[in-house]
């Protein structure tokens, strides 16, 4: 999961687009969106409800300082949005009202993405490439743990092989070995029965 999460870093895009669906323009409608430490928050606000009012868009930081805004946004009019950050914190968005909108219900196209500033080098380093590059020099060592494992394994392995060639042939040889004994021990008989049927000259 951890890599994942630095795979995500590494790219250093968080996106977010959607149709906001305003049920009551007459009442501000708000939304907050939090934000990591040193980014890049670009976005946009376009009004899809084709009306004859406008309203007014307004990001604010936690302190309540307005980051952006665009008053009398109209319908089908596109607006776009930069800022950067230091510290982390949640940004509030409020669309309200502005021209009186006799519609009840619109809806805004509202996007917000946010990147790591990568135009700032130590930024770039600290925030994004030793994270990334502690992350990869943790895969390479347990790629090769598993490596070690991997060949232990088969090692392991030739050696139970081996262990059962030893087996077979001890096997085997014992059997050998108790095939002659059988064999030696019943012709000594064969014959000794014989000497026995000739003493008694019956054959």
């Amino acid at each position: 999961m951890k890599f994942i999460n630095i795979a995500i870093l590494f790219a250093g895009l968080v996106h977010s687009r959607m149709l906001l669906n305003i049920k009551d323009i007459a009442v501000p409608f708000v939304i907050q969106r939090g934000v990591i430490d040193n980014q890049i928050c670009k976005g946009q606000f376009k009004l899809e409800t084709e009306t004859a009012g406008s309203v007014n868009a307004t990001i604010y930081s936690e302190d309540m300082k307005r980051v952006f805004t665009k008053d009398n946004l109209k319908y089908n009019e596109e607006v776009h949005f930069s800022f950067n950050t230091t510290n982390g914190q949640t940004y509030t968005i409020r669309i309200e009202q502005a021209d009186e909108i006799p519609e009840k219900n619109i809806k805004i196209e509202y996007e917000f993405t946010s990147q790591y500033n990568t135009f700032n080098k130590n930024i770039a380093k600290y925030e994004v490439i030793d994270p990334a590059l502690t992350e990869m020099t943790k895969f390479e060592k347990l790629l090769y743990e598993l490596s070690l494992q991997t060949s232990y394994r088969q090692r392991e392995t030739a050696a139970f092989s081996d262990s059962i060639n030893e087996i077979v042939v001890s096997i085997l040889c014992i059997n050998l070995i108790m095939f002659i004994a059988f064999a030696g021990i019943l012709a000594y008989q064969t014959i000794s029965f014989k000497d026995f049927l000739k003493k008694k000259k019956l054959i």
